[in-house]
């Protein structure tokens, strides 16, 4: 499948006298790597940043998938997007309302900024450790707190899939006239699925995550009249390269083709495997899949407290024992991510595998994890960031304020935040993890860092 941009690029003639240094020769690069479509803005290919040709035909047509007004590709990830919506609708020093398991994009957004956040935690399972949705009741609250906000930003769905109920949200953002931003990097398939994305001003997604694209596209997309699109197209070139990759753009003009083409019916085929494995997996008597109402099916979240097996363990043995890579893994579960491109063997396996793992497990009295309560802030990130530091033991920074970010990745959200006091809870959420496995983020494997 190929739409408008991936003809022209298959098209390409004229003698390379401009970059890139490859020069398209692949008698030297080798044809592993498409070398023979990367191009530069070279005449009839239109510009990313002041598109009017092939590139906006994607924007439009994105726009039209997404049912928006306005779509801006993105070839820097979502975490651009995320960047540059907050810093278009923020000033520096203004106040924000932010969801506390957004991922680190907006807590470095925050930081650039020197925004003070009023966070908004929602529930966490103690038993799982995965939070669950930011409801309409705690954003109200929180606008309470922080009436003169300029932005609420929330992550619908999350790395695990909850769902966030964004039109009861984006009525409550509108009767204060705050706008909505939702993160939904994770969520790029929801036309798809459910018939449309996160309803706000604006969303951001990362085709890459959930749909057959290249990694690192995304899109920006603007649902509203409140939201200036001049300043979010020059926002967006503070955080985006001024070298887009058409590789990249090509990618997305190919999955939009795909889409508008067989989407439907390559989305109803994965809907009747995932109905399947569902079902199938319901006869497992240790492990179990997360399957509320409120989450994305697509998304296989399998739990595994109270047995003897951790989510680390069970993603490396799903990899060495069965072959199959998750997405990630955390300290009792482990996610794996399926799209319209997985196939019924690919589904079958997991099923097996997981039925198989299963049986050699045992049942234990798992004890509940650290609740996540809202931090005490003594200094803005950016404030927090120009002290002077010092690292010490984890065990004697309780009470101190925090001089780093420390967070698992994926899914990339922080536990503690430069200049928030470290609290008991903190550290023994962030030993839990290490001893858990987890890819823990920090300066220091028993240290961490405060400000002297």
């Amino acid at each position: 499948m190929s739409g408008k941009l991936c003809d022209k690029l298959k098209n390409l003639s004229l003698y390379p006298m401009h970059m890139p240094g490859h020069k398209r020769n692949t008698d030297i690069c080798g044809d592993f790597l498409p070398y023979d479509i990367d191009i530069t803005e070279i005449t009839g290919f239109d510009d990313l940043h002041r598109a009017s040709g092939v590139i906006d035909d994607i924007q439009r047509r994105l726009a039209a998938f997404y049912g928006a007004k306005k779509s801006f590709l993105l070839v820097n990830g979502s975490t651009c997007g995320i960047m540059a919506a907050v810093v278009a609708l923020c000033s520096f020093g203004d106040k924000i309302i932010a969801a506390r398991n957004c991922h680190r994009s907006v807590y470095k957004a925050i930081e650039l900024y020197n925004l003070s956040p009023t966070w908004v935690t929602p529930p966490l399972d103690t038993q799982t450790g995965i939070f669950t949705s930011v409801t309409a009741e705690c954003i109200e609250k929180a606008i309470e707190h922080a009436p003169d906000a300029k932005a609420v930003i929330i992550t619908t769905p999350t790395y695990e899939g909850a769902v966030s109920d964004t039109e009861k949200i984006a009525k409550v953002c509108e009767k204060h006239n705050i706008p909505l931003i939702c993160d939904e990097a994770h969520g790029a398939h929801f036309p798809l699925f459910y018939g449309a994305s996160a309803v706000g001003d604006i969303s951001v997604t990362s085709l890459h995550k959930t749909l057959p694209c290249l990694t690192q596209v995304a899109c920006l997309n603007i649902f509203s009249d409140k939201v200036n699109t001049e300043r979010i197209a020059e926002t967006l070139q503070m955080f985006e390269t001024s070298s887009p990759s058409y590789v990249l753009m090509a990618s997305a003009d190919s999955c939009m083709t795909l889409l508008e083409n067989s989407g439907k019916e390559l989305a109803q085929r994965h809907t009747q495997r995932l109905e399947h494995f569902y079902k199938a997996a319901e006869s497992l008597k240790h492990l179990h899949i997360k399957n509320s109402e409120n989450c994305d099916k697509s998304r296989i979240v399998i739990c595994c407290e109270n047995t003897d097996i951790s989510g680390r363990d069970l993603f490396e043995c799903l990899r060495e024992r069965h072959g199959i890579e998750c997405e990630m893994a955390s300290m009792r579960y482990a996610v794996a991510l399926t799209s319209i491109c997985d196939s019924d063997e690919g589904l079958l396996r997991l099923e097996n595998a997981l039925a198989a793992i299963d049986k050699d497990l045992h049942k234990v009295q798992c004890t509940p994890l650290s609740e996540i309560c809202a931090p005490n802030v003594c200094k803005t990130a950016y404030q927090a960031q120009k002290c002077e530091k010092m690292l010490v033991p984890l065990n004697e920074s309780i009470g101190k304020a925090c001089g780093e970010y420390v967070w698992a990745y994926p899914p990339g959200v922080p536990v503690v935040a430069p200049g928030e006091v470290i609290t008991a809870g903190a550290v023994q959420s962030i030993l839990e993890m290490r001893r858990a496995k987890l890819n823990v983020i920090s300066h220091a494997e028993e240290k961490i860092l405060i400000l002297k």
